[in-house]
């Protein structure tokens, strides 16, 4: 792996932690669906630290690729698939990612279509699976 390429990702992977931090730090303001949609403010800030941290694993990935020499997938739901077949993310992870992919489309391109029981799910839930894909990310660099 390239220096410059490396430093990229590592860059990736420190906004991916600012971001769940935030989400956190959210998630400690709410127990539950209904306090969480009552409130614009948290319900907007979610929406908005999730899509930056989704961007992240999306760039991240796609700079793995690119420092694998391979050529451009057509989506990120192929680029997910490219890291699994070369043993870099688990399936397990790699189920989560190409989920964790769809919602950023949603977050981005179909905003009116927000399902909020499902931002609100990964943030009660599955804030653990940036984590994951962080360290595994970071892993797979260091070698």
């Amino acid at each position: 792996m390239t220096k410059t390429n490396c430093q990229k990702i590592i860059a990736k992977l420190d906004n991916l932690r600012k971001n769940s931090k935030k989400l956190k730090q959210l998630k400690d303001k709410v127990k539950s669906f209904d306090e969480y949609s009552s409130s614009i403010e948290i319900l907007g800030s979610t929406e908005r630290y999730l899509q930056l941290g989704l961007q992240s694993i999306i760039d991240a990935i796609h700079l793995v690729i690119i420092d694998m020499d391979m050529s451009k997938p057509e989506d990120s739901h192929e680029a997910v698939s490219v890291l699994f077949n070369k043993n870099i993310v688990s399936e397990d992870l790699a189920n989560k990612l190409t989920k964790m992919v769809g919602l950023r489309n949603v977050l981005v391109h179909e905003y009116e279509q927000i399902d909020n029981h499902k931002v609100y799910d990964v943030l009660a839930n599955h804030l653990g699976d940036l984590d994951d894909f962080e360290n595994t990310i970071r892993k797979y660099i260091s070698k």
